[in-house]
């Protein structure tokens, strides 16, 4: 009788059983028939190879990775707004009130800040419009300040790049995050296939 290596018991281990085939191994679905080799609701091949069935649970537990980074993409983009909110607070301080007394400056910047604040707050429930309307905040700055004084284009410049890039990055992180969630919201649902469609919607 041949020995079991180590490495033919690590393998049995990681081996996908189907103890029930009508029911998903993955989102746990009922229902399934013998013609189902792929689960109608998630998509698992459930009567397909290990290979196949490790390749399906890799690619998802993939796609909750690339959610994590796109959340952190998101939170960056909020956290520049506080920011902007934060330095728009100090400069009305400083340049309104103990630089030089000037009611103009110091009204105006605390204005932008509240801005600021409110789509970071307002970025938590609504993410993308917040984040979209930040960007579109901060280039109206640019633009207006340029027109007034040319030179401060290119002051802080390096900076400037740096909020664009984080608001481009956020931008995207939401897009493309809004569109995961709803994949892998959709795949957990499970479903009885067994009960008809209009009965399962009562």
């Amino acid at each position: 009788m041949a020995q079991i290596t180590g490495r033919q018991k690590s393998e049995a281990k990681r081996m996908i059983v189907i103890s029930n085939p009508s029911v998903c191994h993955y989102c746990k679905s009922k229902g399934l028939t013998e013609s189902d080799k792929f689960c109608p609701n998630c998509g698992f091949p459930q009567r397909g190879s290990q290979a196949l069935m490790k390749n399906f649970i890799w690619n998802i537990n993939n796609k909750h990775t690339l959610l994590y980074k796109q959340k952190k993409a998101v939170s960056k983009a909020r956290n520049i707004l506080f920011v902007l909110s934060g330095l728009f607070a100090f400069f009305a301080i400083l340049l309104g009130l103990l630089i030089d007394t000037n009611m103009a400056i110091l009204i105006s910047n605390f204005v932008v800040s509240l801005i600021y604040l409110s789509l970071g707050l307002w970025s938590k429930q609504n993410p993308f419009p917040a984040i979209l309307t930040g960007f579109f905040v901060y280039i109206s700055l640019m633009v207006i300040n340029a027109v007034i004084e040319p030179t401060t284009l290119l002051k802080g410049l390096f900076m400037k790049v740096i909020v664009i890039g984080a608001f481009v990055y956020g931008y995207k992180g939401v897009k493309e995050s809004e569109e995961l969630e709803k994949e892998l919201e959709s795949i957990k649902k499970a479903k009885d296939f067994t009960i008809p469609d209009e009965l399962s919607e009562v």
